[in-house]
């Protein structure tokens, strides 16, 4: 009863605070009306994704509390990781959201899934903490995320987000002329594995999207939803020429070259089986990050053909948009 009288009087001070803030009122990706305090500086993602679109237009100093996709531990998070965001002991979050820890934070905002926060979400809105609800699975979603993050976060951040939109446009435009003289039977026909050997994309997520703006051709396509299971018979059927394997879950291109059962692959046979890199956020996701994922793959399926300056991508990314000069060493990580 003693924590929960508390809580009531934390809600209360947030709620005296927010009376004098200006409100700027922007509609979110479920369609909910949200009034953001143009002054709010103590701002929760408990959606990984949304984390990295703050981190990217310049908002990261603003977290109270932040979940990183595949970060549940300080210790289970990268030396990149750990160089890049110091705070990472202080609001490392993971799990479901807790609204008493919420609320307890005194957060002026809240940003969160709109696939599995609605509930969250619900009770934050009638403690009168505003909620913006992300739903991002496809590119057009991605940049509509993007631009709603800086409408959130202010003018400088609106500026970074249609900087970043440019940035996105180009390394497609580019990688699209590029591959553009392929007839569609050319094209790379790519498998894109999930955290096991029987774990696929599906057509409908956003790696299925990657994989098409690199210029290849999905052999998943026609799946319908988020990760599938499949038996390894129907992936000797699809025959790709490339395997993709995400930079987060067990799986390692060794675990597919020297397993006997899948010498029969094209991909085996050439030795085309990659394992995604990753430095901060996983590039696979819709986060801002992809286009230096999209940047990736075009260059792995096209080493001949795409003209970008893979390096100088990583680089120019990781200055403007995280403010984080990288090493020699860990652009090589990406930029093999």
């Amino acid at each position: 009863m003693k924590c929960r009288w508390i809580a009531l009087g934390l809600i209360v001070l947030w709620s005296v605070g927010c009376i004098a803030q200006e409100a700027t009122r922007i509609v979110d990706q479920a369609g909910y009306t949200v009034s953001v305090p143009s002054t709010a500086s103590r701002i929760a993602s408990v959606y990984g994704i949304g984390t990295y679109t703050v981190y990217a237009l310049g908002g990261e100093d603003r977290l109270a509390l932040a979940f990183y996709v595949g970060v549940k531990t300080v210790a289970s998070a990268s030396d990149v990781l750990l160089r890049w965001e110091p705070r990472l002991s202080e609001i490392l979050g993971f799990g479901d959201p807790n609204v008493e820890e919420l609320v307890s934070l005194r957060t002026d905002l809240v940003l969160a899934d709109a696939s599995r926060h609605l509930d969250v979400a619900e009770q934050l809105r009638d403690l009168g903490v505003p909620v913006v609800l992300y739903r991002v699975e496809t590119p057009e979603a991605l940049i509509e995320s993007v631009i709603l993050t800086g409408q959130v976060l202010g003018p400088e951040s609106a500026t970074l987000a249609s900087e970043w939109i440019a940035d996105y446009d180009r390394v497609v435009v580019s990688i699209s002329e590029d591959t553009a003289s392929l007839a569609e039977a050319e094209k790379a026909r790519v498998l894109f594995l999930g955290t096991s050997l029987s774990t696929v994309a599906g057509g409908d997520m956003y790696q299925t999207s990657l994989i098409r703006a690199a210029g290849g051709r999905s052999v998943t396509a026609e799946l319908t939803g988020s990760w599938n299971e499949v038996n390894l018979e129907q992936i000797l059927r699809w025959n790709p020429d490339v395997i993709v394997i995400p930079p987060y879950g067990p799986v390692q291109p060794s675990a597919i070259l020297e397993n006997a059962d899948w010498q029969a692959l094209d991909a085996v046979k050439t030795g085309r089986v990659y394992r995604m890199p990753r430095l901060v956020a996983p590039m696979d996701t819709p986060v801002p990050e992809s286009l230096l994922g999209i940047a990736w793959l075009a260059s792995t399926l096209y080493p001949e053909r795409v003209r970008l300056d893979l390096a100088a991508e990583v680089a120019g990314f990781y200055e403007k948009y995280y403010r984080f000069p990288l090493t020699q060493d860990e652009i090589g990580r990406i930029a093999q």
